[in-house]
């Protein structure tokens, strides 16, 4: 694929729906006592592996993903093989729904690249749940074997900051009818708490624990999802960054949870403006962005987790922002789809981009113009839009390997950016 500059940005955007949500969706209305129904999901490679996981669970749906009713199974089937492609959230969220599944056995794989992401995170407070889990291949990776089992009740202290360990937890307390505490979770995606609470879930907290106590759920009810925010994040810096740029982005999610990119683009002096639409269960509303001349604003490492998605983005910001730009703490972005520290520097470096490498980020000064030339997306989506954006801000335009990943969040990203020419 090679993206070719773009003379001006203008028009109306609506983003694929938000993938962490729709994964959730399908999992949690399993444990309902009832039928949900539900607006928007997201239909992509990711997601939609855990609607066919669900259905081999004994699961049943009428509808399709923009109007869909979930029929939760009387008894889940309590065998099977189980592969989740590329999505490591898929993987780690039924880890704990099957680990709570008594005497179910079951296999759970993923392709050549969630096989290099780890998993021990995941199985270790399973275990400490009395979870019956084996590497079948190498300690920390998937394929694995879980056996359901009785599961105990938890109060653990996150050692990483992750809100699949921490989701994958609460939905096998959740099914085992257990009182779950979780400790040291600041900031991290709070969708499978608000869901929850959406259903009806005894769940209380503050900013230093999440207490799930065992509950009846109610069904989901026209629950609607908004734009994925992740992807929002390439036109928002699309526009922020280009010369004659002007745009809306509508019904995107906006849970503080998930905004800290945004928060920090304010900070750089971005012109972007937003309206509330709607703030429970998922707050979401309208976002403007203009051309902007933007100013290097320090990082907060406390907002990390919240943005680790968009990271990748700060070193094309930097690349036009006055100053230098520096990211650290951020290691886990090597434990991606791909190394995405390392992805992110080879990349600029092809593209004549002056970046330094740390074990966790980068640092780069600007401003320094993109001319063009040839990067590889690691077979990664996030990495692959991000140099998109990249092709229709430079010079020259940019030529992308493997670009066919973005499929896996947002299927339409490349039809959506001819609107630009």
């Amino acid at each position: 694929m090679i993206i070719k500059p773009a003379k001006k940005i203008r028009g109306t955007i609506q983003v694929p729906s938000d993938k962490s949500i729709t994964h959730r969706i399908f999992i949690l209305s399993s444990l309902s006592k009832g039928i949900s129904s539900a607006k928007n999901l997201l239909y992509s490679e990711d997601t939609f592996r855990t609607y066919e996981i669900m259905k081999k669970l004994g699961i049943s749906y009428e509808g399709d993903f923009n109007n869909i009713k979930i029929i939760p199974p009387k008894k889940f089937n309590k065998n099977g093989n189980y592969y989740s492609g590329n999505s490591g959230t898929t993987a780690r969220l039924i880890m704990g729904l099957l680990s709570s599944i008594k005497d179910g056995e079951y296999i759970v794989t993923g392709d050549k690249s969630l096989s290099k992401r780890p998993m021990k995170r995941i199985v270790e407070p399973l275990k400490i749940m009395n979870a019956d889990i084996e590497f079948l291949e190498n300690e920390n990776y998937l394929p694995i074997k879980i056996i359901g089992n009785t599961l105990n009740s938890i109060e653990y202290e996150l050692p990483v900051q992750s809100a699949q360990v921490k989701s994958a937890i609460i939905i096998a307390g959740v099914n085992s009818k257990k009182e779950v505490t979780i400790k040291n979770d600041n900031n991290t995606r709070d969708h499978t708490e608000r869901l929850l609470k959406y259903m009806n879930a005894d769940i209380q907290g503050d900013s230093s624990f999440i207490k799930v106590n065992p509950s009846i759920l109610s069904p989901l009810k026209k629950i609607f999802v908004p734009g994925d925010f992740s992807s929002a994040s390439y036109f928002i810096t699309l526009a922020s960054l280009h010369k004659n740029a002007k745009i809306k982005i509508e019904n995107v999610g906006l849970n503080e949870k998930r905004i800290a990119f945004l928060n920090l683009l304010k900070e750089m002096n971005v012109n972007i403006h937003i309206e509330i639409k709607e703030t429970f269960p998922e707050p979401y509303g309208d976002i403007y962005v203009e051309s902007s001349e933007l100013k290097v604003s320090e990082i907060d490492i406390n907002s990390i987790p919240s943005m680790i998605d968009e990271l990748p983005l700060i070193a094309l910001l930097g690349c036009y922002t006055k100053g230098e730009t520096i990211l650290k703490n951020a290691e886990e972005l090597r434990l991606k789809e791909s190394d995405r520290i390392k992805a992110v520097v080879e990349n600029f470096r092809a593209l004549n981009v002056e970046i330094n490498e740390f074990k966790d980020g980068f640092s780069l000064k600007g401003k320094q113009k993109i001319l063009g030339g040839e990067v590889d997306s690691f077979n990664d989506h996030r990495i692959a839009m991000m140099f998109s954006i990249a092709g229709l801000l430079s010079k020259d335009g940019i030529k992308i390997k493997n670009s066919e990943c973005v499929s896996i969040s947002y299927p339409n990203f490349f039809n959506e950016l001819k609107m630009f020419y």
